[in-house]
């Protein structure tokens, strides 16, 4: 049986050096995790006009998605202004990664989206963000970020009801962590139930059990495949894919 193609999102490197023209770029990792799980990874090109069509027939070439992490949401796409400590994507991203989202949405696409993914499938569904966790009055400190794109480490509690928890197979589990924005808890994305959380309450991962496959978390589970729990969330993105 032939592995199924879980198209890949890509960052933008806007420092060419001898062309104007921004660069796509892939980080390995996930790639790799992709591979590990049985599919055959290939990149999201980003197009500099994106179209209606032209976006369905990207959807088409696919049969999954992982959304992947990046800098910020510009927070335009959600009715804010940029906080302080906001970094917003690359505009041709932004422009196209949340449009491309509702469509995949929309066609159904088994999906799995991480860190910014998980905030794009909140923002593209009609959802708000924190633009800075440390801004949060929160009970329970716990580090999200830290300085100089350092990751952090904490448990996150999982539903038991939840998709998540039976494809990990618990209820509580180690994460790494490294983002300075996330889900806004009283604001979510239309249809996307909260379904695991960090033990200050921030919301860590997102699904709709009506969809074929939707689910998003804020971690980085791609950096963390010697874990088989973390490798299971790959394996059934890409079940989810062969039965399409």
């Amino acid at each position: 049986m032939p592995r199924p193609i879980i198209g890949v999102t890509c960052s933008v490197d806007a420092e060419g050096d001898s062309s104007p023209k921004p660069r796509a770029f892939l980080n390995m990792a996930y790639t790799d995790a992709i591979f590990a799980a049985g599919g055959l990874a290939q990149p999201v090109p980003i197009p500099e006009r994106p179209d209606a069509r032209l976006i369905a027939e990207l959807i088409d070439s696919y049969d999954a998605l992982l959304f992947t992490g990046g800098a910020d949401v510009n927070p335009h796409q959600y009715g804010q202004i940029p906080h302080a400590s906001t970094i917003a994507m690359h505009e041709r991203r932004d422009v196209f990664e949340v449009e491309f989202f509702r469509a995949a949405d929309a066609a159904d696409k088994p999906i799995l989206s991480i860190c910014l993914g998980c905030q794009i499938a909140s923002v593209a569904r009609g959802g708000c963000l924190i633009q800075h966790v440390d801004d949060l009055p929160r009970k329970t400190a716990i580090e999200h970020h830290k300085p100089n794109h350092g990751t952090a480490y904490h448990d996150v509690e999982i539903a038991t009801d939840s998709m998540l928890a039976k494809i990990v197979g618990r209820t509580r589990m180690e994460v790494n962590s490294r983002h300075h924005q996330v889900v806004d808890r009283e604001q979510v994305g239309g249809s996307l139930k909260p379904v695991a959380f960090a033990p200050d309450g921030i919301v860590e991962a997102v699904e709709d059990q009506n969809k074929r496959f939707f689910l998003a978390v804020q971690w980085h589970p791609e950096d963390m495949i010697d874990r088989p729990e973390q490798l299971r969330l790959f394996a059934a993105l890409v079940n989810a894919a062969r039965k399409c």
